[in-house]
């Protein structure tokens, strides 16, 4: 297959509907259309592997940001972290760079295991430049006010010059500046300040960094990018149920967003793709560390999001599905590669 045949193969299988009830509404195809028409066609995963095997040499830095965490959820959830783990595997394997990985402080320790389960060393960041073997560098974002996070976030990029910021399932606030959950009856900050991770976008569209979201509801950041699709597709986007009624659209720009039925299979098919454009299919997670990914996620204190339990399962697609996802994500990367 060509690459945008194969690429197109990976975006349709990572955007399938999962038979969601009325409050979890399938999402990815509508918002998945809306992104490829914005960003001039697609196939997404295609459009982000090649920037990002185009920009990121060795010894570059990547900043991988992803958080959760909040009253109903004191550790975040299942839908982050992995898709940060996947795609550090493709940062580190694959391009030779250095993955940096950015949170809240109480999503840290989750994005901490998962990544180790993933086979990298998580370690600070003065260490991790250093070290020969894989390895990613870790930075906790403090909950602070808006212009100390402004702060925070340009002394970030100034420290780690990373050449692109990405984005999984990072909660974003949207036009009136009020994070919500996805089925938008909670401001989820209304009880618990949280880290202003968005300011770490602002910041690199300011320098001209590239910078990539994968979401799912579109209270996500990158969801900005088709905010206005969002608020026409997403329940609740347009008008919430919490007091502020401007809905739970984020307003947070990303270069390229990326859609999918759950923001971390997003991520995973970046990975596929940079596996493909690399010609080593080893790059993208196996279906046992997937395995070990989920577990370590659950074990560091993560929830299912969609069920709010610790259990082996994202977004209520459990274990054997996710493992599912990366047996035939290999197949199809595989078979392109081999010319089957």
């Amino acid at each position: 297959m060509s690459m945008e045949e194969t690429a197109n193969c990976v975006d349709r299988l990572v955007t399938v509907g999962l038979g969601y009830g009325s409050k979890f509404k399938s999402l990815g195809v509508p918002l998945y259309e809306a992104a490829c028409k914005k960003l001039g066609g697609g196939p997404l995963s295609l459009v982000a592997a090649q920037r990002m095997t185009e920009e990121i040499k060795a010894g570059d830095r990547v900043l991988l940001v992803s958080q959760f965490a909040s009253t109903n959820m004191p550790f975040g959830e299942t839908d982050g972290p992995l898709g940060v783990a996947s795609l550090a595997r493709a940062v580190s394997f694959g391009l030779g760079a250095l993955p940096v990985i950015v949170t809240g402080p109480r999503d840290i320790e989750v994005a901490r295991c998962t990544t180790k389960a993933a086979g990298l060393i998580v370690m600070e960041y003065s260490d991790a430049k250093k070290t020969a073997a894989a390895a990613a560098a870790e930075v906790a974002f403090p909950c602070v006010d808006k212009d100390e996070s402004k702060k925070v976030a340009a002394a970030i990029i100034d420290e780690y010059a990373p050449k692109a910021v990405i984005s999984v399932e990072t909660v974003g606030p949207n036009k009136k500046g009020i994070k919500h959950s996805g089925v938008g009856a909670v401001n989820i900050e209304a009880q618990d300040r949280m880290p202003g991770l968005e300011y770490l976008f602002y910041e690199a569209t300011a320098r001209g960094i590239p910078t990539i979201g994968c979401i799912d509801r579109g209270n996500e950041v990158g969801s900005g990018t088709i905010e206005e699709d969002v608020r026409n597709i997403t329940p609740y986007a347009d008008v919430c149920r919490c007091p502020c009624k401007a809905g739970t659209a984020c307003a947070v720009k990303t270069d390229i967003v990326f859609p999918a039925a759950i923001s971390n299979w997003g991520g995973y098919a970046i990975t596929a793709m940079i596996a493909f454009l690399l010609k080593n299919s080893e790059i993208l997670q196996d279906e046992d560390t997937e395995r070990r990914m989920l577990e370590a996620c659950i074990m560091a204190g993560a929830v299912d999001g969609a069920l709010g339990r610790p259990v082996m399962s994202v977004d209520g697609v459990k274990v054997k599905g996710q493992q599912a996802l990366i047996t035939t994500l290999h197949s199809i990367i595989e078979n392109a590669l081999t010319g089957l």
